[in-house]
């Protein structure tokens, strides 16, 4: 039923929409505005919403770094695998892990010979056994023993060339780690192997003691009565991945296809764990490459704190569009909220996984739906102080507000979707969520915002709009003060560039250069000095807010494979710490080299994709003044984020991107007031132009830089650590790219390029 009503729903908003784009009445197109959102907020509400067990919930399921959970990124052997190895192996771990009792795990193929794990709720304490269930080959096999395998053994003597010497029972330590008991001799080749297994389950002998049953299928139940009756009186030895689990002797013909597994003092825990692995057996080994958890009490926590952090951003940038533009912040209040339902209606309708980057894609959606609002209450302003009627005003700046609004967004949107493109897992969360938030914004802006107005007009006129406002009537010489700029810029570079050269390798995180991330909480604090000592010069120990902000967390990098160690070693020396895991990522060193390689495409093509759209939608000197302006920003975020003594991630790469795009965004408003002079003015020098298009700008330049820090800045404030580092290149990139839009993308333009004039300098839209 509410599928149907979503359908219908969808279908009337779509017809609405055709419909008020091709109306020209106003009074009709203020109805058709009116039921257009109307039927994108009852599409999204009955997407977001649901009634469920008495209980009103939100459809919007929660990703690992907020619900808690493992994810195994496990590579294949071999180079060249079939794509029926690879959905064998899909289809192996599915039953696997389903075996387990997991709530809707997600496995899926992840190119030709690698595939993700996501185990949602899975404690650091579940993570240890999944990781031995994805790793276990279990090649079953049933070889005959070598009639004198003690005397074999004993003497030394060099074995028959169709025999070999397995390890034999494996016991286990105090610390849990399997010892093998001895050797045996046995045939090289299998007698019978795991492929005729039909089901294997965990029981108990006449002891009580665990054993695993296996049973045959019809041809495997065959050949092993066949087997057993002519192997009468002798030894039998059943090999699990080149192991000798038992051995025992063949006293009659097993004929009812069952045979079972003992010995090495297994536990019911283990019987189970062989049973699901026998009856699931992997044909090709694999190799876990990347290994992410966080422990549900965290995932909690960064629940708490990415929502805290949108409401106090969603507050502070509604609250400053009320002051500042009273009425008008009204109607931008409204278009928010409208905003916020759309997106996350959307979210919810696509099936769409929230994590703490998505969380922050919300956030930086708040920012960049006001920037759109602010453009066009700022295009009113000025029509209204060339002494244009109300009417009129709101209408002109509309129409001529819609040029750099869609310019800045179709930029960002580029840089999302090689995000989205060359990313993984919460990377294309936060790019999807990123684009989705600048269609909302845009709907919000451009259909909300304007039929408020033409309603507040139509049936209660305004007879003014009164706003303040902070800058006007500026004459800064700002083409003037290009030198100066530059040469602060090229310091900028420069220092830039040399924090990179120096800090090498310790500049990437191990996202880029593989190794262990371990993060610990503990009820007493260890000085950095003495965990160093404890772990030796390979680890880096750093302590951190945690994700309420309101204590400390240890994070130990370590080389890959060797956080587990760490961690041990922690707990041995420094008893009173209590220390205890809440977070363990593991990246391979092949991983790492592949996301090194993936961020930089993303980075080209990106600046790539923005380059041609600007020059195809102004000049090619347009195009490389935003260019220049996007890596002048880039270099010097890097610069300074490596200052702080910060390492790149994967998510701080979404974040350079994120930078690309509101970088553009800004230098858009300048350069489409640039070419709005040029189209009317053939004889004013350029450097005037440039100036007096810079100085009309500022204050919408300031104002969308202002309202997107103040929610990136409680992002960064309430966030938590999980967001820290994002939040913190975000709030570098807003500062760099403000300061370039004015500085650098303007003056590169005047220098290097030859810009039109007339009215061929702005192309049709």
């Amino acid at each position: 039923m509410i599928q149907a009503l979503i359908l219908l729903a969808s279908f009337a908003f779509l017809v609405f929409f055709i419909w008020y784009l091709v109306a020209h009445s106003e009074q009709g197109r203020r109805w058709l505005a009116l039921l257009l959102i109307g039927a994108a907020l009852a599409v999204c509400g009955l997407s977001l919403f649901s009634f469920r067990d008495g209980h009103w919930r939100v459809n919007i399921k929660e990703g690992l770094d907020l619900k808690g959970g493992s994810q195994f990124t496990i590579q294949l052997a071999g180079d060249n695998l079939k794509a029926e190895n690879l959905d064998q192996a899909v289809e192996v771990i599915r039953k696997r892990i389903d075996a387990q009792g997991v709530a809707e795990p997600i496995i899926q193929p992840l190119g030709s010979n690698r595939i993700l794990v996501q185990i949602p709720g899975a404690s650091e304490k579940d993570k240890e056994l999944y990781r031995a269930q994805l790793q276990r080959v279990a090649k079953l096999e049933f070889r005959m023993v070598a009639p004198d395998s003690e005397r074999l053994l004993a003497t030394q003597e060099p074995l028959p060339y169709d025999y070999e010497a397995l390890p034999y029972i494996k016991e286990k330590d105090a610390q849990g780690q399997a010892q093998p008991q001895g050797f045996i001799v046995v045939k090289k080749r299998a007698a019978l192997g795991g492929s005729f297994v039909r089901s294997a389950f965990a029981n108990a002998d006449q002891l009580g003691r665990p054993v695993v049953v296996i049973n045959f299928n019809a041809e495997g139940k065959t050949r092993f009565g066949q087997l057993t009756s002519d192997n009468i009186g002798q030894r039998m030895a059943i090999v699990l991945d080149g192991e000798v689990y038992s051995a025992p002797v063949i006293k009659t013909a097993i004929v009812d296809g069952n045979c079972e597994i003992s010995g090495g003092n297994m536990k019911r825990e283990e019987a189970m764990e062989l049973a699901s692995v026998l009856e699931n057996p992997l044909e090709t080994p694999v190799s876990i490459v990347d290994e992410r958890g966080v422990d549900p009490t965290l995932g909690q926590a960064s629940i708490t704190s990415g929502f805290r952090a949108a409401l106090i951003g969603l507050v502070l940038v509604a609250g400053f569009m009320l002051v500042y533009y009273r009425a008008a912040g009204v109607i931008a209040i409204v278009s928010l909220a409208v905003n916020m339902l759309i997106l996350l209606g959307l979210l919810a309708q696509l099936g769409f996984t929230l994590t703490m980057p998505g969380v922050a894609g919300i956030i930086l959606t708040i920012g960049i739906g006001v920037d759109a609002n602010v453009l066009i209450f700022e295009r009113i302003r000025e029509e209204l102080a060339h002494h244009a009627d109300l009417y009129h005003a709101i209408r002109a700046g509309f129409s001529k507000a819609f040029s750099s609004i869609l310019d800045a967004n179709v930029t960002t949107i580029i840089a999302s979707v090689m995000l989205f493109w060359q990313g993984t897992g919460a990377i294309q969360g936060f790019a999807i969520t990123l684009t989705l938030g600048i269609l909302s914004s845009l709907f919000a802006a451009l259909i909300v915002s304007r039929a408020c107005f033409d309603w507040l007009q139509a049936y209660r006129p305004l007879q003014s709009l009164t706003m303040m406002q902070f800058i006007k009537d500026t004459k800064i010489p700002f083409m003037g003060l290009k030198w100066g700029a530059a040469a602060l810029s090229v310091v900028l570079l420069a220092g830039s560039m040399l924090t990179f050269y120096e800090r090498g390798h310790r500049a990437y995180g191990v996202d880029f250069e593989g190794g262990d991330l371990l993060t610990l909480a503990f009820a007493q604090k260890i000085s950095d000095e003495e965990v160093r000592q404890a772990l030796g010069a390979e680890a880096m120990p750093q302590y951190q807010k945690d994700a309420n902000g309101s204590s400390e967390v240890l994070a130990i990098r370590t080389p890959f494979e060797k956080g587990e160690a760490a961690e041990r070693v922690l707990q041995e020396k420094f008893p009173q710490a209590e220390f205890k895991r809440l977070q363990l990522d593991k990246v391979s060193a092949i991983i790492g080299g592949e996301f090194r390689v993936k961020a930089a495409i993303a980075l080209g093509l990106g600046l790539l994709g923005i380059f041609i759209y600007v020059m195809l939608r102004f000049e090619s000197a347009y195009a490389v003044g935003a260019i220049v302006a996007i890596i002048h920003d880039i270099i010097i975020t890097l610069g300074v984020y490596a200052v702080l003594g910060n390492e790149l991630s994967l998510v701080t790469i979404g974040a350079l991107l994120t930078i690309a795009g509101y970088s553009i965004n800004d230098t858009i408003i300048v350069f489409d007031r640039i070419r709005e002079h040029l189209r009317h003015d053939s004889r004013t020098p350029l450097a005037e132009v440039f100036n007096h298009a810079i100085n009309a700008t500022l204050s919408r330049t300031l104002l969308t830089s202002g309202t997107t820090l103040l929610a990136v800045l409680a992002l960064f404030v309430f966030g938590g650590m999980v967001i820290h580092d994002f939040a913190l290149m975000l709030l570098l990139g807003i500062f760099v790219g403000t300061y370039s839009s004015i500085f650098i993308a303007s003056p590169v333009v005047l220098l290097f390029g030859k810009v039109k004039r007339g009215v061929a300098a702005e192309p049709a839209n």
